[in-house]
């Protein structure tokens, strides 16, 4: 797949197999990822397929490419998730959103506090927490509210209280400069 670029307008079109399957309409065209792109017609996003077919209808200010299944996407205001059927999984109406891991995504509210939801749009972590939680292991999410730090699992379920000053990925927390070993992951 490849992209041309009209000599006049600057407007873009899609090459496949040497043809060009599209007209000069592209004021953006981002490479393919997962077979799809994100493409602008204008100030406005949609998703295509490597035949030039659109997937929405172009109504994101912003989008980004796929990424294991899901895309980043948002208006001006706020950030969203969807999945590769272009279904909506996380609303329009975060911060940020990053990448899916282990079946949870960790958001950021407008009110500036971190928690997740799960792949089917439901909240499991509650936002009210300083930092993004950090997870290898769904029972084991790290945490950090009013400066410190704790272990939760994905149904927010206290492992340890948030009363460390740090605790990091291996399970290794710090309390008043002592070190402690909490966990070990499976």
């Amino acid at each position: 797949m490849k992209v041309e670029v009209h000599p006049n307008t600057g407007l873009m079109a899609l090459v496949k197999n040497g043809e060009r399957i599209s007209e000069f309409v592209f004021s953006e065209i981002s490479e393919f990822a997962e077979n799809k792109a994100y493409a602008a017609k204008g100030e406005l996003y949609a998703y295509i397929d490597t035949n030039g077919v659109e997937l929405t209808p172009y109504l994101f200010t912003v989008a980004n490419n796929f990424n294991d299944g899901y895309a980043v996407i948002g208006d001006s205001f706020a950030l969203g998730l969807i999945n590769s059927k272009m279904q909506l999984v996380v609303p329009i109406r975060f911060n940020r959103v990053l990448q899916p891991k282990l079946g949870l995504v960790v958001l950021q509210s407008q009110q500036g506090y971190w928690g997740a939801y799960d792949m089917k749009g439901y909240e499991r972590l509650p936002f009210i927490y300083d930092l993004p939680p950090v997870f290898d292991h769904l029972e084991f999410i790290i945490v950090r509210k009013d400066q410190a730090y704790g272990v939760v699992n994905d149904c927010n379920e206290v492992r340890y209280n948030t009363s460390y000053q740090y605790i990091g990925k291996n399970g290794m927390a710090y309390r008043s400069g002592v070190p402690l070993r909490l966990f070990h992951l499976p």
